[in-house]
């Protein structure tokens, strides 16, 4: 089996080596930690996070007060970052 002769340079890679990848498996696993998370939790974390609203429009958009949204959002979050670290221990 031949192996690539190793390169040495004093500059670093712009992106790190496999980061395409590491990107997608990391885009499957808030997918499906997002499927764990009640459909309230969701739907603030799509508006405040994926369409970028501010907590005036998300308010609006989700016919809740502006107090509503960012206690969801702090609890969406939190919900989040527990689903994720269980699918990471499930692997």
């Amino acid at each position: 089996m031949a192996t690539e002769p190793e390169i040495v340079t004093d500059r670093l890679p712009e992106q790190p080596i496999g980061g395409a990848s590491e990107q997608v498996v990391n885009g499957h696993l808030v997918a499906a930690a997002l499927g764990r998370l009640t459909q309230e939790h969701r739907d603030v974390l799509r508006e405040c996070y994926f369409l970028g609203s501010s907590v005036a429009q998300a308010e609006h958009a989700l016919g809740i007060a502006p107090g509503m949204v960012k206690s969801r959002t702090y609890y969406a979050l939190r919900a989040l970052r527990l689903a994720i670290e269980e699918l990471r221990d499930v692997e």
